[in-house]
């Protein structure tokens, strides 16, 4: 019997041993799904793969998961799932929708985080400029990833062709008429203009509209002041090198960021106002045409009031309705971090807000970056307002209108006005 009871016991035993070494099921994987347009886009896919690669290695219970967007719609796509409570856990947004996605509840507070890092220790390494941005009624809703003034993209092959030096770019308004005109030849257009209905158009209109003494609201900012003949001086001005000057390619109001870049890149345009990254994204649609010596990168010319350029500021946010909000952190920080900063240069050209990478030698021996970088004390945003969104849609729809011919640029900018103040009046 005890012979028995023993065998028994060395059987549970050894049952229990082998239970004990089987493995049971897989801890749960926490998904982090990051969204940007750039997923589809080259170069700028090759640093987010790389960066999602890595982190995913270094990180075996955190999957970083593509979660892709379009430009065009990001901020409409993005209310409708917040408003589902579904939002991607980080996202990427240029500045101008910070105020209305924070207004409304859309976005992660910062602040308990950043001051676990350190508080004012860790925010210092970024450019605090930059960093003001993403505040809002003293809470910190985003890090600025990038701060890209805008400049021009010129095609020094096209200049020598018509007789034009590529080291005198055009400095004034003038100027810029005069080279386009000796520039559109053929099946050749001057410069390429934005006139889609995207965001990305006020980063090439906002230079002239404040060249010429514009501005969106009153010095209260609580009116619009697009009624005023500096703001339609510059509006005209862009809008008539289309309509007017004839050097602008058709099809104007259908043209978007990438298909100006993909003019550039066939070289059906010689000029173009760009963000620093263009010269990049244009080689990667082109790989045939030498870039580096063909494109140089210039300053947006002058306007008869003052020197003023636009610029792009990027940031990636956390959803307030995020399910692991460290997790989503611990990503947000590591895409924030030197090596991952610097590589984003390197890949994609873009001028890390991140003050090691933004002072370090890469950045400041590039060719392109330091032109560009020139530009920063130029630059303006337009009114970090929740009623953004609404002011920039008219606007947009004013460009378009008077480019198409449906209404004079005054009617236009008439309409846009009394949209504007519509909209800052609550309605």
């Amino acid at each position: 019997m005890r012979g028995r009871n023993g065998q028994w016991v060395m059987g549970f035993l050894a049952l229990a041993l082998a239970l004990a070494v089987v493995p049971g099921p897989a801890a749960a994987q926490v998904k982090i799904r990051f969204q940007t347009w750039h997923w589809g886009e080259k170069p700028w896919v090759n640093a987010l793969d790389a960066f999602k690669d890595d982190f995913n290695k270094a990180n075996p219970g955190i999957e970083v998961v593509r979660d892709e967007s379009r430009y065009a719609d990001k901020e409409t796509v993005y209310t409708a799932t917040s408003q589902a409570k579904a939002a991607a856990d980080i996202a990427h947004f240029q500045h101008r929708p910070i105020p209305m996605f924070a207004e409304r509840g859309y976005l992660l507070p910062l602040d308990p985080f950043v001051e676990k890092e350190g508080g004012q220790k860790f925010l210092a390494q970024y450019d605090q400029s930059a960093l003001e941005v993403c505040r809002y009624k003293g809470k910190l809703y985003c890090l600025p990833d990038f701060v890209n003034p805008m400049g021009m993209l010129i095609n020094t092959a096209h200049y020598k062709e018509v007789g034009l030096d590529p080291s005198k770019p055009p400095a004034t308004w003038d100027q810029l008429v005069e080279y386009a005109k000796k520039l559109t030849t053929g099946s050749r257009y001057g410069i390429g203009l934005i006139g889609a209905r995207q965001e990305g158009l006020f980063m090439r209109l906002n230079p002239f509209i404040w060249g010429a003494g514009g501005e969106y609201l009153t010095p209260d900012g609580k009116h619009s002041a697009m009624d005023s003949p500096e703001f339609l001086a510059g509006f005209k001005f862009y809008v008539e090198l289309f309509t007017k000057y004839k050097v602008v390619p058709p099809g104007v109001i259908e043209q978007g960021a990438q298909e100006v870049r993909t003019q550039v890149a066939h070289e059906k345009v010689s000029m173009n106002v760009s963000v620093p990254q263009s010269w990049k994204i244009v080689q990667a649609i082109n790989p045939k045409m030498n870039v580096p010596e063909t494109l140089v990168a210039v300053p947006v010319p002058v306007g008869p009031k003052q020197k003023a350029t636009a610029a792009e500021y990027g940031m990636r946010v956390i959803s307030a309705y995020t399910k692991n909000p460290e997790a989503a952190w611990k990503v947000y920080k590591y895409w924030y971090s030197h090596d991952i900063q610097l590589r984003n240069f390197q890949i994609a050209a873009v001028l890390s807000a991140r003050l090691d990478v933004k002072n370090g030698p890469a950045m400041q021996n590039d060719k392109f970056a330091k032109v560009y970088s020139a530009q920063a004390p130029f630059a303006k945003l337009e009114p970090r307002i929740p009623e953004w969104p609404k002011i920039g849609d008219a606007v947009i729809t004013a460009v378009q209108e008077a480019f198409s011919g449906q209404k004079t640029p005054e009617q236009a900018l008439k309409d846009a006005h009394i949209a504007a103040n519509r909209a800052l009046s609550g309605q």
